[in-house]
């Protein structure tokens, strides 16, 4: 009786465990599925925190990179992969943010980063703010 009993509360405990760890999911993938419709700046949990914003001030094709300076962290070289989400962010325009893509990076454009790494090398995305239809 004691070894069944032993056995229902470790799988009541792995239940709860799981279930626990289940709910975290959703929030995380809700936010991942809403990020394109978040004004630059305004991610929660995200934007000051893991995040770099400031304008770009250089675009190199050839490298996919672009060069971003932002006033308290200075100058950052991103890798933009295939894989980066690029949104243009309408916002000033009282308009939806739709997805962008390598040639929206611009110099003097105003973007939002968010790295897939630590050393802050490649954008996971790219939000960037857009004040007039592009052309």
């Amino acid at each position: 009786m004691n070894t069944a009993m032993n056995k229902r509360i470790g799988a009541t405990w792995l239940w709860f465990v799981a279930v626990a760890l289940l709910g975290l999911q959703p929030a995380v993938h809700a936010q991942r599925m809403t990020e394109q419709y978040i004004p630059i700046g305004e991610s929660p949990g995200i934007s000051g925190e893991y995040s770099y914003i400031g304008p770009i001030s250089a675009v190199d094709t050839s490298q996919h990179t672009i060069t971003v300076r932002d006033q308290e962290e200075g100058v950052q070289i991103i890798q933009v992969t295939p894989h980066t989400l690029i949104w243009l962010d309408r916002t000033k325009m009282k308009q939806p943010n739709v997805e962008g893509d390598f040639s929206d990076c611009q110099s003097g454009r105003r973007v939002e980063v968010k790295f897939t790494d630590e050393d802050k090398s490649t954008a996971e995305w790219i939000k960037i703010e857009i004040h007039a239809e592009r052309g």
